[in-house]
């Protein structure tokens, strides 16, 4: 363990907190490289949940794919649009290497596209509850904490009794299964959430208790963060659009602080609204595809006005 490094990271992170909704603050950070020891024995969970998450961004960023998953399009419109944005985006590199990228980010994401269009949570009948069940015989167990079920619980999920379960009266604060009745009851988990194009068979459904089927939901990074998450709407001027979530918003515009226009801007946080734009107007409003600016630059100066109703039918 670097227990000198570690020092040294906290005392900028110690000099930096009381600004960190500033530009200089969250700088100061920025620079930082993380530590030996720091992360500890999940290293490897946090950065592969990164690699995963800024992986997504990017594709996110150059290609909306939320637009992808409400037309027609095929694979080889996204794969044109991807090789066009990667050649503005280095004009200096070999064609035969764009179109390789083009071709693996493609392949990528139409994954994601495809997985977006075929959503759903078909039902689950008797029959596969009982071979998921029998399946794992004799040691039924929830799949994410390894909570053992219970000989009531396996009753209710097998059909066999309508026997209500009674809260508990003591629970782990850590993880308080048993506050609510759900909690105690055996469910059956995607493991590939439905949302990514999991399939509704024995293969990719798991028992698991009521208490992490309800935390876990369709998530899987410690991030926690989808481009698509906040939804898509049918603008009326700019089509199928993703809404990107408040807080990316909301963090790089009060950080930033100042209009980005290429140009150049004297607009700042402290005289001026700012707003977000995407630099890749093609490209969904991710953190990485996001750009402040003030509204005498903003390219959506004609779109940005919507009525709300478009917001609340998603």
């Amino acid at each position: 363990m670097d227990t000198r490094g570690i020092k040294n990271f906290y005392s900028v992170l110690a000099e930096a907190l009381p600004d960190r909704w500033s530009e200089d603050g969250v700088r100061k950070v920025s620079h930082l490289s993380t530590p030996e020891g720091l992360l500890g024995k999940n290293e490897w969970i946090l950065r592969a949940d990164y690699s995963m998450t800024v992986g997504r961004w990017f594709i996110e960023g150059i290609v909306d794919l939320g637009r992808y998953a409400r037309n027609s399009d095929n694979i080889g419109h996204l794969l044109k649009e991807i090789s066009t944005c990667l050649r503005e985006l280095d004009p200096s590199a070999p064609l035969d290497e764009i179109m390789a990228t083009s071709r693996q980010l493609a392949m990528f994401a139409w994954r994601e596209v495809e997985a977006r269009r075929t959503a759903g949570r078909p039902s689950i009948d008797r029959a596969l509850k009982n071979a998921v069940w029998f399946r794992d015989e004799p040691m039924q167990r929830c799949y994410l904490c390894g909570y053992r079920f219970s000989a009531h619980a396996k009753d209710r999920f097998l059909g066999r009794s309508n026997a209500p379960f009674k809260p508990h009266s003591l629970v782990d604060f850590t993880r308080p299964r048993g506050v609510k009745p759900r909690h105690l009851g055996v469910e059956l988990d995607h493991v590939i959430p439905v949302a990514e194009g999991g399939a509704t068979d024995v293969h990719n459904l798991k028992l698991a208790c009521g208490w992490c089927n309800i935390v876990k939901s369709s998530l899987w990074s410690v991030y926690d963060a989808k481009a698509w998450s906040a939804g898509v709407i049918d603008h009326p001027s700019l089509g199928l659009t993703s809404v990107p979530q408040p807080l990316w918003m909301l963090r790089i515009v009060a950080t930033r602080a100042r209009c980005e226009a290429p140009e150049g801007c004297s607009a700042r946080l402290t005289t001026n609204e700012l707003f977000v734009a995407p630099r890749n107007l093609k490209g969904a409003l991710t953190p990485t595809n996001l750009m402040v600016v003030c509204r005498q630059h903003d390219p959506w100066a004609g779109h940005r006005l919507i009525s709300p109703t478009l917001l609340s039918s998603r």
